[in-house]
C-alpha cells in the first residue's frame, strides 16, 4: 500500500503544494522591498537599539540574583 493513500491523506485543497506565504508576513516582506537603503539602515538601527536596552534591563533585572548567588 502507498503511504500516500487517500486514507492517509487529510481531506482539503493545496495538499502536496508548495506553502503560501502568511498574509502579515507577505505585507512586510513587500513593505521592506519598497524601503531605500536609508529607511533599512534606520529601520535596523532603531530595532538594535530597542534590542540593546531590552538586554540592559533583563541584565539589571537579573544581576542582583546573580550576585547573591555568587556570594
Amino acid at each position: 500500500m502507498d503511504y500516500m493513500d487517500a486514507d492517509w491523506r487529510p481531506a482539503g485543497p493545496g495538499w502536496g503544494t508548495k506553502k503560501q506565504r502568511k498574509p502579515l508576513f507577505a505585507t512586510q516582506r513587500r513593505v521592506w522591498r519598497k524601503m531605500t537603503r536609508a529607511e533599512r539602515r534606520r529601520t535596523l538601527r532603531t530595532l538594535r537599539d530597542c534590542a540593546v536596552t531590552l538586554s540592559c534591563v533583563i541584565v539589571a533585572i537579573g544581576l542582583p540574583g546573580w550576585v547573591e548567588y555568587m556570594l
